[in-house]
């Protein structure tokens, strides 16, 4: 697996990753920066409802039980896998 990763040094996305939408992707990364669902909403122009539906399915798709979770997991691959 080091050798692998040597040669191939980006690393994967997690598992579920590439289930999520752009949109969930973007919101996503603001969790990870500690975003509330409203400041999420008024940046994206979007609802707060509409942001709690992608939150709630983000967290399905990543096998996570809380956003604290996603972020955490977000801000271990976004360092090296920011825009995918």
């Amino acid at each position: 697996k080091v050798a692998t990763q040597m040669r191939d040094p980006t690393p994967s996305p997690p598992p579920g990753w590439d289930e999520l939408t752009p949109r969930e992707q973007e919101i996503l990364r603001l969790i990870a920066t500690g975003a509330s669902n409203r400041e999420i909403a008024n940046r994206l122009y979007i609802s707060e409802k509409t942001v709690k539906n992608h939150v709630t399915h983000i967290l399905s798709r990543l096998n996570v039980r809380d956003r604290t979770q996603a972020a955490i997991l977000a801000n271990s691959m976004l360092g090296n896998f920011s825009d995918n």
